[in-house]
């Protein structure tokens, strides 16, 4: 029977919400014989566009045709532009789209009641702590729940008569960016009167308030009361630990589980469903209702990973620099794969065989999609044990189907390796007991990538520097062809005009190279060609400053500088000399022979190259004739 599919596009895996919404999604696929394919990213990071665009290209990946159901989790993907794309590409899709979180129109949605989510939090500081100067920090207002949470904030404040002024309101990002500026604005606008409470839209934003408030020597809750939203991990263990709005995202993962295994079962579920949520009333209101304890050495061992990712990120980078060879990089990304505790990994490609076209080529374009067929390059299996291999498969596999045939069902988790918005290719990876990749991930991905581009690049450039030493070599004879010869005797012939030395221009013919050719083949006319670039090279060996190159098909020139007078007639003559030695230890029927003409120019700076090389030329073929005469006589 067809293994059912399920899709989930989500970001931050590591983090609470994520996580958590994660780790049900692959319990409940495991009890309804689902295969989950994560499709993750870890977003951009400041300004840096191209990042953020290489990280979005793992929504491209999938045929999203192939699969029976989708999971977005929209908020948590923070790339430019990225949330819009996405959205249009999955509006063509047959099967049911959940989005949590966030509204979608058209989509099966799993929310929190946003308009009423923060009420019960405001009127516990009206009137429990009968407080009116409460402030608010915003989420990022082109969220719908951003948006709807402020708008409940300001309507339960208007119902008890409290005045929500400029003074009162920041607007934030959902992050620690914009919280020392919001800080400011609620404290500066007071004339040193202090708030009393600051509540936030979400708990990153009110950590950060609580630091930065502890760092001005403004005391936590006995000045200034703070309040989140989410009951991150980090909430419960501050000191003092935060008061929050406890979102219960199992349920969630869990109902948008339900909706997709409810359509495939043929019912109709409603469009919008809603989760519970719970105030949490903590030490930074000072009620100190809900009491956490603190596992310190939980905490102490994090706090040890954190450093030890530190260090490996670290040791990592220094010992992928320079290394130019596929195997050992790939080698020595798995040495710092310990710590990934999946079932099995895969390290997929991109087919360079797919070349893009001369005109993206020349206008210097990068890839920035997935090929139609990836290479298999790597597997990492339970034991730690990494094999190489080099298989081509279809992308719409994801993972070659044989390599993952002994897994019934599974949760397989995707991550873009990509330099800036160059896509290289992606890491998959299957875990046990609904478990996930840590921290170390992000940096190890990324140090990995930089790698891979870097090895790239090296092998681009040596390919250039190939292409650039056959455009001027002579590829039977491994001696420079014509334009080599050009640039070369040139240099010749400044250096000599600079020192004020004589030249000498030889042109060099084979001779009877036709009849080699027609008596024993060409392999042999080729042979004697190679005979008379061996005697060139045997000639300049010692020589400072020389020249020498098949410049057509039986000829050959040579320019060197000269010690003294007549001193070309001598490298004629040596040219023979050498040439009969090869030919004596050939042990063919057949010799190389050859015409040569000499021109010495005693000032280079009076006899231009290519009239030296004129002048040269028609003494070779004088001389050629004198040897054929000879012949026939």
């Amino acid at each position: 029977m067809k293994r059912r599919k399920i899709g989930v596009l989500i970001g931050t895996v590591t983090q609470n919400f994520s996580s958590r919404v994660c780790k049900t999604i692959s319990a409940k696929a495991d009890e309804y014989g689902y295969d989950v394919y994560f499709f993750t990213t870890f977003n951009s990071y400041g300004d840096n566009l191209l990042y953020g665009e290489g990280e979005q290209q793992i929504f491209s990946l999938p045929d999203y045709s192939l699969l029976d159901g989708i999971i977005i989790a929209l908020d948590t993907l923070n790339i430019p532009d990225g949330a819009e794309q996405l959205i249009a590409r999955l509006r063509s899709v047959e099967c049911p789209v959940v989005s949590l979180r966030t509204r979608i129109d058209g989509f099966y949605n799993v929310l929190v009641d946003e308009s009423s989510s923060m009420e019960r939090m405001i009127r516990h500081f009206v009137e429990v702590h009968e407080f009116k100067d409460i402030c608010f920090l915003t989420g990022r207002m082109e969220l719908e729940d951003a948006r709807l949470r402020y708008a409940c904030y300001k309507r339960i404040m208007d119902e008890y008569g409290i005045e929500v002024t400029d003074s009162m309101v920041y607007y934030g990002d959902y992050w620690t960016s914009k919280v020392k500026a919001a800080v400011n604005h609620f404290l500066g606008t007071r004339m040193g009167r202090l708030p009393q409470v600051i509540i936030c839209a979400n708990d990153y934003m009110a950590l950060e308030v609580c630091k930065e408030l502890e760092e001005r020597g403004i005391r936590v809750p006995e000045d200034v009361c703070v309040s989140g939203y989410d009951d991150l991990i980090e909430a419960q263990h501050c000191e003092p630990p935060l008061t929050t709005v406890s979102v219960n995202f199992e349920e969630m993962a869990a109902k948008a589980m339900d909706i997709i295994d409810e359509i495939d079962q043929g019912q109709h579920p409603e469009k919008e469903q809603y989760i519970s949520i719970q105030e949490k009333y903590r030490g930074s209101c000072g009620c100190k209702r809900h009491k956490v304890k603190n596992k310190w050495y939980s905490l102490t061992r994090q706090l040890e990973e954190r450093k030890e990712i530190n260090l490996q990120t670290i040791f990592m980078n220094a010992d992928l620099e320079g290394i130019t060879d596929e195997k050992e990089l790939l080698n020595m990304v798995h040495k710092y794969n310990y710590r990934n505790n999946a079932k099995k990994m895969w390290i997929c490609l991109c087919d360079d065989s797919e070349e893009m076209s001369l005109e993206e080529r020349n206008l210097g374009i990068t890839r920035t999609e997935y090929t139609n067929t990836m290479i298999l390059r790597a597997v990492k299996s339970s034991s730690h044990a990494l094999h190489l291999l080099s298989k081509r498969f279809e992308r719409s596999e994801l993972i070659p189907e044989d390599e993952r045939r002994e897994y019934e069902t599974g949760s397989f988790y995707f991550v873009p390796l990509h330099y800036k918005n160059s896509t290289l290719g992606y890491v998959a990876a299957l875990y046990d007991n609904y478990d996930h990749y840590g921290d170390f991930m992000q940096p190890w991905a990324m140090n990995f990538a930089v790698a891979l581009e870097n090895y790239f690049l090296h092998e681009r450039l040596n390919a250039m520097k190939d292409i650039k030493r056959m455009y001027k070599e002579d590829p039977l004879t491994g001696i420079a062809n014509r334009r080599g010869f050009e640039e070369l005797a040139r240099k010749v012939y400044r250096d000599a005009n600079y020192q004020r030395k004589r030249v000498a221009v030889l042109c060099i013919d084979m001779d009877n190279l036709k009849t080699v050719n027609d008596v024993y083949g060409h392999s042999a006319g080729d042979d004697a060609l190679c005979r008379i670039a061996r005697a060139l090279v045997a000639v300049a060996n010692g020589r400072e400053s020389i020249a020498y190159a098949r410049t057509g098909g039986d000829e050959f020139a040579l320019v060197t500088m000269l010690e003294k007078a007549n001193e070309g007639a001598e490298l004629c003559t040596k040219l023979r000399e050498e040439l009969q030695k090869i030919n004596d230890s050939s042990g063919q029927p057949y010799e190389a022979e050859v015409s040569c003409g000499v021109y010495e120019v005693k000032d280079t700076s009076k006899v231009p190259l290519a009239k030296a090389l004129e002048m040269s030329d028609e003494r070779m073929y004088e001389e050629k004739r004198q040897r054929k005469a000879m012949r026939r006589e």
